[in-house]
C-alpha cells in the first residue's frame, strides 16, 4: 500500500509538471525535489510503474524520458476522469434498478447495495436505485435474476409532467454530504504563498501534503456520482474543487521551474 501511494504521488507530479518531471535526471530537477524523490524511492518505483503500464519510457538522445500512459493518467486523477464524466451526454432517461430479494438471499442483497453505491447509483428506496447511464454491468452481474421479474428488474423511465430531474437528483443522492467533502478538500488545497514556498523547501512536508491531498480528493469522489453537467444541482461544489486542484498542482509544478 505504501509503494502504491508513492507511485500515485509521482504520477500526480508527472501529470501536472509535464516535461520537467517526465525527465527525472540529476540536472533538470531541483535539489530539494531530488531529495524528495530519492527519499520516497522514485527510482525504484519507475520500473514498477512501467510493469503496471502506468508509465512508458523512451530514449531521446542522451535522455531517458518517461511519459504517462492513459492508465497512468487515470490513476493520477484518482481513478476517475471527472471532466470526461461531467461532459458526457445524457439521453434524458433514468435507469431504475428495482428488486425485492428473498430474506434467504440477504448476502446477495448486501453485495448488490455495495455494488450500486460504489458505481454511483442513487438511492430512492432500499429496493429502488437509479442511474442516468445504461446499466449493462448490473445486468451482467445479476443475470441469475433476469428471468425472475418479481425479485429483480431494470427499467428505463423519464420524468412525467410536473416532476423535475432536479428533484430526482436531490432525492437520490446526499448532496449535502457530497458538498461537505468537497468543501473539506478545498480547505486542503487552499495554500498561501508562504505555505507553497515551504513545500518546495521541505521535501518531507511536500510528501505529506501530497498524501493528504490525494486522500481528500478520493474521499470526496467516493460519494459523488459525477452526474452529467445537465443534471448538476445549482450548489454543486465539484467543479470548484476540481478547478482548485488544477490551480494548486500547476502552482506546485511552477515552483520547480
Amino acid at each position: 500500500m505504501k509503494a502504491r501511494a508513492v507511485a500515485e504521488e509521482v504520477l500526480l507530479m508527472l501529470l501536472w509538471a509535464g516535461d520537467k518531471l517526465t525527465r527525472p535526471t540529476l540536472t533538470n530537477l531541483t535539489e530539494s525535489y531530488e531529495t524528495w524523490e530519492w527519499r520516497n524511492g522514485l527510482r525504484r518505483q519507475l520500473p514498477r510503474m512501467e510493469q503496471r503500464q502506468l508509465l512508458a519510457r523512451e530514449q531521446r538522445g542522451n535522455d531517458l524520458v518517461f511519459q504517462l500512459t492513459q492508465l497512468g493518467r487515470l490513476e493520477a486523477l484518482g481513478g476517475k476522469d471527472v471532466v470526461t464524466r461531467w461532459e458526457r451526454s445524457w439521453d434524458g432517461r433514468w435507469r431504475q434498478v428495482l428488486f425485492d430479494l428473498p430474506v434467504r438471499q440477504t448476502p446477495v442483497r448486501m453485495r448488490l447495495w455495495r455494488w450500486l453505491r460504489e458505481n454511483g447509483f442513487g438511492y430512492l428506496q432500499q429496493s429502488v436505485w437509479i442511474h442516468p447511464d445504461p446499466v449493462g454491468e448490473v445486468l451482467a452481474a445479476l443475470r441469475e435474476f433476469q428471468d425472475d421479474v418479481e425479485s429483480f428488474v431494470v427499467m428505463e423511465a423519464r420524468c412525467c409532467a410536473g416532476y423535475e430531474n432536479e428533484a430526482i437528483v436531490a432525492g437520490a443522492w446526499d448532496l449535502a454530504e457530497i458538498n461537505k467533502r468537497y468543501e473539506g478538500y478545498l480547505r486542503t488545497v487552499s495554500l498561501s504563498t508562504r505555505e507553497m514556498a515551504r513545500l518546495r523547501a521541505e521535501p518531507a512536508m511536500l510528501a505529506r501534503w501530497l498524501r493528504t491531498e490525494r486522500q481528500a480528493w478520493r474521499y470526496a469522489l467516493a460519494v459523488d456520482p459525477l452526474l452529467p453537467r445537465v443534471l448538476w444541482p445549482s450548489n454543486y461544489q465539484g467543479q470548484a474543487a476540481w478547478e482548485a486542484r488544477c490551480h494548486c498542482y500547476r502552482a506546485l509544478a511552477a515552483l520547480f521551474d
